[in-house]
Formats: C-alpha cells, sequence, structure tokens
C-alpha cells in the first residue's frame, strides 16, 4: 500500500489521516480494519502522566504503550504494534502538535522488539508496568529538511585510504546530525520567527555551534532550534539571537536592505516564545561567542541576559 503522506508534512487527523486509512480517531494508537497499516501518535500525551517517548544514542525510537491506568498489556494496539511484521501491516508514526492541530507525519517505522519498565506513572499517578516499544525509522532524510551545517567531502585527488576515511567520519557525522534532528523536534515545534511548523521547509540548527560543543551537546535537542533557511542564515552567522525570555536580538550593522528583502518580522525586543532551561544555557553561549563577538554591536537597548 502506498501511503500520500510525506515526512514532515502536517495532516488533519479525522479529514485527511482517518478518512483515507479508516480506524479508531481518538486514542494513541489506532488500528484501522480497512487498512494494513498500523497508525501510532507520539506527542504531548504521555508527558502529563510523567513519561516521554524518546530516542536512544543509537537512533532507536522509544514508543511508550496504551493503556491509562494499571500495567500495561499486550492487547489491542499494543499487540498491533507487536505484531505489525508477522501481521503484514504498516506501522506509520504521527507527532501531535497540540490539541485542535494538525499531525505532523515522522513516516514508517520498524518495530525491533518491546521491553517492560517498571514505574511509570499512569493517569492517576500509580506505579506501573509499561510497555515500551524499540521503533526504527525506515525513512530516508529527505523528509526531515536540511541539516543546519554543510558537510566537507574528501578531495579527488586524495588517496583511496584518506577518501574512505573520509566517508566513514561524513557518515558518522550524518548520523549523529540525524539524530539530533529527530530529538530536536520533540522539543521545537517550528520556526519561532516564521510560524513555519511543515519540516520540509525547516532547517535543525544547533545554538552552540557543531565545532564548538562536545559530543553530548551536539546530539542534544534542547542546543536547537527549528529554523526557515533564511532565518537560520541569520542565527548561524550571529546576525540575530535571543535573550533567555525569548525577546529577539538582531545585530545593529545588519543591513536594512537585506532585512527588508529577506521579509522576516525582526522585531526587536520581540518575545518568540519561552525557552527551557538547557536552551538557555545554550543560548548563553550563542549571545557571548557568536552574536556578540562576531558583529561586536548587539542590540543591547533589549539584551536582558
Amino acid at each position: 500500500m502506498n501511503l500520500p503522506f510525506q515526512v514532515g508534512a502536517l495532516y488533519n487527523r479525522q479529514a485527511q489521516i482517518h478518512a483515507l486509512l479508516g480506524g479508531q480517531q481518538q486514542g494513541g494508537i489506532s488500528t484501522p480494519k480497512e487498512s494494513p497499516v498500523i497508525i501510532a501518535f507520539t506527542g504531548e500525551a504521555g508527558v502529563s502522566h510523567g513519561y516521554r517517548d524518546f530516542w536512544d544514542d543509537d537512533e532507536i525510537f522509544h514508543y511508550f504503550g496504551e493503556g491509562q491506568s494499571g500495567n500495561m498489556r499486550y492487547t489491542g494496539g499494543n499487540r498491533a504494534i507487536e505484531q505489525h511484521v508477522s501481521d503484514g501491516k504498516k506501522l506509520i508514526l504521527f507527532q501531535m502538535m497540540g490539541k485542535g492541530r494538525p499531525y505532523r507525519y515522522l513516516g514508517e517505522f520498524l518495530r525491533l522488539s518491546s521491553y517492560i519498565q517498571p514505574s511509570t506513572p499512569d493517569t492517576n499517578g500509580d506505579l506501573r508496568n509499561a510497555i515500551v516499544f524499540r521503533l526504527q525509522s525506515i525513512e530516508s532524510d529527505e523528509g526531515f529538511g536540511g541539516l543546519g551545517q554543510d558537510l566537507v567531502v574528501g578531495q579527488p585527488e586524495a588517496s583511496y585510504e584518506v577518501q574512505e576515511t573520509t566517508k566513514e567520519k561524513i557518515v558518522e557525522v550524518r548520523t549523529r546530525q540525524r539524530l539530533f534532528r529527530e530529538r530536536l523536534i520533540g522539543v521545537e515545534k517550528g520556526c519561532r520567527l516564521t510560524g513555519i511548523e511543515d519540516l520540509r521547509f525547516l532547517r535543525a540548527s544547533h545554538i552552540k555551534p557543531w565545532a564548538r560543543s562536545e559530543p553530548k551537546e551536539r546530539i542534544d535537542g534542547q542546543n536547537g532550534l527549528l529554523l526557515a533557511p533564511h532565518a537560520d542564515l541569520l542565527f548561524d552567522r550571529g546576525w540575530i539571537s535571543f535573550d533567555n525570555n525569548g525577546a529577539l536580538l538582531v545585530a545593529l550593522n545588519l543591513p536594512n536592505e537585506v532585512e527588508l528583502s529577506l521579509r522576516l518580522d525582526l522585531r526587536r525586543g520581540g518575545k518568540y516564545g519561552a525557552f527551557e532551561q538547557r536552551q538557555r544555557e545554550y543560548l548563553d553561549f550563542h549571545r557571548d561567542l557568536v552574536f556578540e563577538k562576531q558583529y561586536g554591536s548587539p542590540d543591547l537597548n533589549h539584551y536582558t541576559g
């Protein structure tokens, strides 16, 4: 079955997802009788109960099963995910963007295994055993927008050994950046400056630059922003930054004609949303060593640190 969804794009759950595939229109796992697919939804629902789906360092997605109270069991949607391969059904994943909002398509996944996580709170706050599925994305990089940094490939005249070493390094860097991007979309929903939430038109931008970051910081989703390409360029080069309260900072020497041509709403001191604590720590670095030091003339009238 060929699915019409594009990775990173947004879809209405009732009108576009279930109208096409069928299945239950409520809950975290939908099992359509009309289509050979299992539809799983990830996002904010589990957070209110004290747990969160996450990507591990091996780029495996840990997805908590369904069941609001008591121990989770391998029935219903949980059984459907556990046996989706043997049942001949595709497992597809959507990200919740908030109440009343569309859902972001994250692509097709493969269940590798599952495990029981004890002491996981249920909807009443009581501790229970939770089923967690280890899922692997089988999508390519193409649907998730840009990586945020350009990677340098080896020169044609380099020796075979050097070329092979360079290729291995590029693969490693791309894998790390992909993991960073996957974690980032669980932190940032869209571009703070343009409002775009469709991942096909966004770049995953490190707050503390890749070259300056420690290995763990490079794959920390808190060390990033989702930005439209032109906003990403301004942020990456230090023309703009944010204070810890979400107010926009703009370098005084940003040419007016460039600002007008970009058609970005660069309201000095305008609030563009709150940041989490670790994001603020990375923003401290960006302001001190990318924004201030590079251009030396920040908009200090709105700098609150």
